[in-house]
Order: C-alpha cells, then sequence, then structure tokens
C-alpha cells in the first residue's frame, strides 16, 4: 500500500531510536544499575521533558502526519510557502526541499502539517495555451481554414485530452488578428510536456505557413 510505503521510512528511524534506547538500558544493567529505579525516574521526570519538548513533539507529530496523510512523497516537486523545490527527505524534525537554485531549505514537520501545500508532482495533466497572432492581411476564408486545420494538430495527438480543448479567433485589431488555443494533454511528466508543447506549437507553424498566412506579434 503506497500510503504504507511512505510510513516505513519514518517508522524506521524511529525503530532505530529505540534500539539504541534498550541497547543503552542493557548495558546499564549489565554494569549493575538498577533499571526498575531508572524507569520509575524517568516516569516523575516526563512531564518536565515534555513541556521542555513541545516543538520536538509537535514536529514528530507532524512528521507522522505528513507521512499518513501524504500530501507528497520524498522525490515529489511541490510548492510551499512560496518555496518550488523537490523533497529530498522527510525526517523525524523537519522536511529537507531543494530548490532550483540547487539550495536546501529545511521545513519543521510541525509548521508544514498545517500549512497549505501544493505538489506539482500528483498533477494528472498538463494545460497548454497559446496566443497566436496572425497579419491583418489574412483573409476570412484564410483564418476558417487554419482554426479547423490547428484543431485537427491537436485532436490528433495521441496524449490530447479530448474534452476540454478550444481553438477561438478571440480578437479583430488592426495590428493583429488573434486566435485564443487552449488544451490538456494527459502526461504527468514536465519534460515530456515541454516536448509536446514543441511538436504542437510546429504544427500551427506548418498550418498557418499552409493557408498562406503570416504570424505577427500579439497586440496589447
Amino acid at each position: 500500500h503506497r500510503a504504507s510505503r511512505s510510513l516505513m521510512p519514518l517508522v524506521a528511524r524511529i525503530g532505530g531510536v529505540l534500539v539504541w534506547v534498550v541497547a543503552f538500558l542493557v548495558l546499564l544493567a549489565e554494569l549493575g544499575y538498577s533499571i526498575t529505579s531508572l524507569i520509575a525516574g524517568l516516569g516523575f521526570g516526563g512531564l518536565a521533558i515534555a513541556l521542555g519538548a513541545q516543538k520536538t513533539l509537535e514536529n514528530l507529530f507532524g512528521a507522522f502526519s505528513l507521512s499518513i496523510d501524504q500530501p507528497f512523497r520524498e522525490g515529489d516537486l511541490v510548492q510551499v510557502d512560496g518555496i518550488t523545490g523537490i523533497v529530498e527527505s522527510i525526517g523525524l524534525r523537519s522536511t529537507k526541499i531543494r530548490t532550483p537554485e540547487r539550495t536546501l531549505v529545511n521545513m519543521p514537520n510541525g509548521k508544514l502539517a498545517d500549512m497549505r501545500l501544493e505538489s506539482i508532482s500528483a498533477r494528472d495533466r498538463f494545460r497548454l495555451t497559446s496566443v497566436v497572432a496572425l497579419t491583418p492581411a489574412t483573409t476570412a476564408t484564410q483564418m476558417k481554414t487554419i482554426l479547423h486545420d490547428m484543431e485537427i494538430v491537436l485532436r490528433q495527438h495521441p496524449k490530447i485530452w479530448p474534452d476540454d480543448l478550444s481553438v477561438q479567433f478571440s480578437d479583430l485589431a488592426s495590428g493583429a488578428l488573434s486566435i485564443n488555443v487552449g488544451a490538456w494533454f494527459q502526461n504527468t511528466d514536465a519534460v515530456e510536456f515541454t516536448a509536446i508543447r514543441q511538436e504542437i506549437l510546429l504544427g500551427f507553424m506548418r498550418v498557418i505557413e499552409r493557408g498562406g498566412a503570416s504570424m505577427t506579434t500579439p497586440g496589447p
């Protein structure tokens, strides 16, 4: 189960700490110390320790919350508190995020669990938006053909999401005739989407050249 796999590294870290604690107690017992008295003493001091370690406990519970709810996982591209980067690790106290500038940001888990988190890696498709501007010399017949052929370029792509696609002649200005394009593609990889976008835009250029029109700079 995906949530269980996400929780395992955290459980392993806590298990490692417990193993060291038990080993330390066994060593004390071998040296002749009374473990019962030691545990009783820890019970009396537990309240004081807990009061002094509220932030530590908050971050520990935050780590459990992040591992169980899974707003993101290690390796995901996320955006949180204005920071965008890849989650490198989710520790007992903090989560480490590697930014595009290769800096490392440490976010306390207790604070992170209460913040608005955006997992960019969790998106199920990418959106292409583009404004194509043609010269005013473009005729109505040319425009109609170009709109039709641009839509065909989109619909023929194997990754297109066909339920939400738009190719519309949107503005009739003195300097440019604008076409607004909007479409979704069923892929989850940003690098792959970059290649798809290039392929689609090159297809639009071929359609415009074939239609006898020319592109220009979009109007204000």
